[in-house]
């Protein structure tokens, strides 16, 4: 029996995918424990993990670097990265950690489990990738074409028109190296190499994709040391109960959601406007709406009792009533739709939103709108145009068996297994 370490970006989406991991180890024998913030120690818990909690406030000491503009904002990252690193290495050596799974856009915290020689791999939520010519940026609404120097010189435009991400982290990252985070050093002295990718640096290990591999373009697919874990979904996860009362079985759900950051895009408010006016005129169907903070403000106008409007819902719960999923192509979203077989009508705003949205519209698993959307007549023409697709619903229908018959999870605890051997 093997101790292996979980450590992610703190964010749901990515750390709910994990808890079908973690339940496949626990089972062949293994202990899994969790490094998360405080704020998200409750939530693993309840799934019946275990875990070490870290802090994420920190005092620094004044000095001329912290009255400095521009330096001082280096300066306190640094300060905050070198915490987060210390409290990485005193988990890893206090609980007798034997291998670790980290999060790609984290691999910077935990780069000291390289120099203590530990079985490291990249546990990655989305389809982000190395950099390469053979393939679009996941930020790009790109498709692969065939390969040949047109096809390769198309990808270099899509890399180089969605630099933005991976251009500011890397400056970040340098940055903080400057103001004095160990990090690159620390896998220099490990031996270990970092690479360019979609978002930033990350490094050059084996790398467990949370997603099904009949999602990804070809290309990704045969990279070397590349390897897919499902949709990892856990249908037990306990997320809360949902008060269904009112709610006609007999009558189509439509499930809208815009992710745990919704609040923060420009456009969320005038698009669940439009999405609950649009709904509020459809006949026969019901309609309910998480959208967080932003709950208070919507339900200011009389609704209807076919549509509610909750700041946050348990989405599992919802989705396996659901006919039809509005979405933002977030990643954790998706494969839950696809594991509950829910066409998805996406609108995509930014990361590697574009790049998920371009995979399913490929494989014939939803159609794109657009976020900017403020008129309910275009919602109701794009959820029009998706449920008349006959191809659709039997590609997302496929892809939910695959997806429920799939072994991919199993052979991923496989390859985690060769690592820790």
């Amino acid at each position: 029996m093997s101790t292996v370490g979980i450590y992610m970006l703190p964010e749901y989406g990515g750390l709910n995918a994990t808890f079908s991991l973690a339940g496949a180890m626990v089972r062949r024998g293994h202990r899994v424990r969790y490094f998360v913030p405080e704020s998200f120690a409750e939530h693993v818990s309840r799934q019946g993990f275990e875990f070490s909690r870290y802090t994420q406030s920190l005092r620094v000491t004044a000095s001329w670097a912290t009255r400095v503009p521009g330096v001082r904002f280096l300066h306190l990252r640094a300060r905050y990265h070198e915490h987060l690193a210390a409290a990485f290495n005193a988990w890893v050596d206090t609980d007798g950690i034997d291998g670790v799974l980290v999060d790609p856009v984290v691999w910077d915290i935990a780069a000291g489990a390289h120099e203590r020689g530990l079985p490291y791999l990249s546990l990655n939520p989305t389809y982000a990738a190395p950099f390469s010519l053979d393939y679009p940026s996941v930020h790009s609404s790109a498709i692969p074409s065939s390969s040949g120097p047109l096809a390769r010189a198309r990808n270099l435009v899509t890399w180089s028109l969605h630099a933005k991400i991976p251009v500011r982290r890397g400056l970040y990252d340098h940055g903080i190296r400057w103001a004095g985070h160990s990090a690159f050093r620390s896998m220099r002295r490990a031996g270990r190499r970092v690479r360019w990718g979609d978002f930033g640096y990350r490094p050059d290990v084996e790398e467990l994709v949370i997603g099904p591999s009949a999602l990804d373009f070809e290309p990704l697919r045969a990279l070397p040391g590349r390897h897919y874990l499902g949709t990892c979904v856990e249908p037990a996860r306990d997320d809360g109960a949902f008060d269904w009362t009112g709610h006609d079985a007999s009558k189509p759900l439509a499930y809208c959601s815009l992710g745990t950051f919704a609040e923060f895009l420009p456009d969320s408010h005038r698009f669940y406007t439009a999405v609950i006016e649009s709904f509020r005129r459809r006949q026969g169907w019901q309609l309910i709406v998480s959208c967080g903070p932003l709950a208070q403000q919507l339900r200011g106008e009389a609704l209807p009792p076919t549509i509610r409007v909750e700041a946050s819902v348990p989405q599992l719960e919802v989705l396996s009533r659901a006919s039809l999923f509005l979405n933002h192509a977030g990643i954790g979203s998706v494969r839950e739709a696809l594991y509950f077989g829910v066409p998805l009508l996406l609108f995509p705003d930014e990361s590697d939103q574009p790049g998920l949205t371009a995979r399913l519209v490929h494989h014939k698993l939803g159609l794109r709108g657009d976020i900017r959307t403020k008129d309910a007549r275009v919602i109701t023409e794009r959820v029009d145009a998706l449920l008349g697709r006959a191809d659709i619903r039997a590609s997302v229908e496929a892809m939910r068996h695959a997806c429920r018959g799939s072994n991919e999870l199993e052979q991923g605890v496989d390859v985690i297994e060769r690592a820790l051997g």
